[in-house]
């Protein structure tokens, strides 16, 4: 071999060899499950649910959630609400619906991956492909699915601690389905989940008896723009129902409201008074940011530095602050560009375009914010007006709020009413409040009329009165 510029013979060409790559079943049920709650993993599977009514009924996943702003009421009809019906306990997991159920072919070449293929795009709640199997493996060791469309049907059952073991090849990424009979009708068309030996920190969250209540209230605000709208849910047999945004507008100026388009997704702003549970009351719980991604709440009453609270431009929530309501509405027919995390509970901070919908909502915020620290001045003696206006607004769902075209809060104050009265005090010693008393032999007299007698008395002395 001839030897190279530098005097060296050549390398021989080294064999190439390849590398094994493969996932691993140990790391996707014990490691991917870890960050993933309870409750995350019961609506991931009512996400499911709401997907199969979607699909069987060749709805856009984007048009709900337009429906949102139109003063329309939903087209199916709320005698015929599809129901998505969850049981949880010690002895095992739950849920089953007559939303559609699941295509053979999908559950073949879709459902059971472990993400989409490269280019995949459709309208779903299931965006990333990893909550059905993540919560399946999250609750227990053992499920089995029966799902039936108006065209066909499927069965399957997987004691997963054994699929888990056989892990050789990717040719072990299977699940074996057996074919079903399609629904008889459209009512009864539908899937049915069950999971049972529950992994021993499932069973203990349950024998707390902590998981029922924030479940609860996780699916009526989660699904507020779905239930009673075009799904029912119930929880142990108990009805879902919706707990709206509470949202308010006043009987005369705007609120804070912004629509724009960034990168393929449809956002709009809105900023207002919250409405209160009672005259003068407002509910601390439900104040601050609300975010929803394509109809789905994503974030809900949130106070945090992660909806701007803190930052630049935006106060630390504070207890005066419950009387603010702000709603950001995230619509696109591509799930995968809105900025919601793979839980859905949660916003990507690094997305840009939630860093630049931030920045909006700041300035959406800005002028209720100021609206009420108006209501709360230094001056204890002060009633101002905005307390009296903020009493008289009126609830208003977001299709009442929308406007044409972008508006800033505002509510004209009507000026103030001239006093023909002041309170005024002042400190003294005690010695000489009783000597006054004495004079006036009145001993039993107050501090506030002795006040008054000796005002009066000032005025009668200088010729003012």
């Amino acid at each position: 071999m001839p030897p190279n510029l530098h005097g060296y013979e050549r390398e021989k060409p080294m064999t190439t060899r390849i590398a094994k790559a493969y996932p691993r079943k140990n790391f996707f049920v014990q490691m991917f499950t870890k960050d993933i709650s309870l409750e995350d993993c019961v609506l991931d599977l009512i996400d499911n649910s709401v997907d199969g009514f979607i699909r069987s009924r060749g709805i856009r996943l984007s048009k709900i959630a337009s429906a949102v702003w139109e003063k329309k009421k939903a087209k199916i009809s709320t005698a015929s609400l599809p129901v998505i019906d969850v049981t949880i306990s010690e002895a095992g997991f739950e849920i089953k619906d007559n939303c559609g159920g699941i295509d053979l072919d999908e559950a073949i070449n879709e459902i059971f991956n472990f993400g989409h293929p490269f280019g995949w795009e459709t309208e779903s709640l299931g965006v990333y492909g990893i909550g059905l199997k993540r919560a399946l493996f999250k609750l227990g060791d053992h499920f089995e699915i029966s799902s039936q469309t108006r065209k066909n049907g499927f069965h399957c059952e997987l004691p997963v601690n054994e699929w888990v073991r056989k892990d050789d090849s990717p040719a072990d990424w299977t699940i074996p389905l057996t074919e079903q009979r399609p629904a008889s009708s459209t009512g009864t068309a539908g899937t049915k989940i069950t999971v049972d030996q529950l992994h021993s920190e499932v069973k203990e969250r349950l024998k707390t008896g902590t998981v029922e209540a924030p479940l609860l209230r996780a699916i009526s605000t989660t699904y507020a723009f779905f239930l009673e709208r075009y799904v029912r849910v119930k929880l142990n047999g108990q009805r879902v129902e919706p707990l709206p945004i509470p949202t308010s507008k006043p009987s005369r100026g705007s609120i804070s409201f912004d629509r724009f388009s960034d990168d393929g997704v449809d956002i709009r702003i809105l900023a207002t008074i919250a409405a209160q549970e009672d005259p003068g009351r407002y509910d601390n719980t439900r104040a601050g940011w609300y975010v929803v991604c394509n109809g789905r709440a994503v974030l809900s009453a949130d106070k945090g530095e992660i909806t701007g609270w803190g930052t630049p431009g935006m106060p630390l929530f504070q207890p005066k602050h419950r009387a603010f309501v702000g709603v950001v509405f995230f619509e696109s027919r591509n799930p995968m560009a809105l900025p919601w995390t793979t839980t859905k509970r949660s916003l990507n901070r690094e997305s840009s375009i939630y860093i630049r919908t931030r920045n909006r909502m700041a300035l959406a915020a800005k002028p209720v914010l100021s609206f009420i620290s108006k209501k709360y001045p230094s001056d204890p003696d002060t009633t101002p007006a905005e307390r009296g206006i903020a009493k008289s607004m009126m609830i208003a769902t977001p299709a009442e709020l929308a406007t044409p075209k972008a508006s800033s809060f505002f509510i004209p104050i009507p000026p103030p009413a001239p006093k023909l009265k002041q309170r005024v005090q002042y400190d003294v010693k005690i010695s000489d409040l009783d000597k006054i008393r004495n004079h006036l032999r009145q001993p039993r007299l107050s501090a506030s009329r002795i006040g008054e007698h000796t005002f009066d008395y000032f005025l009668k002395q200088e010729g003012l009165k």
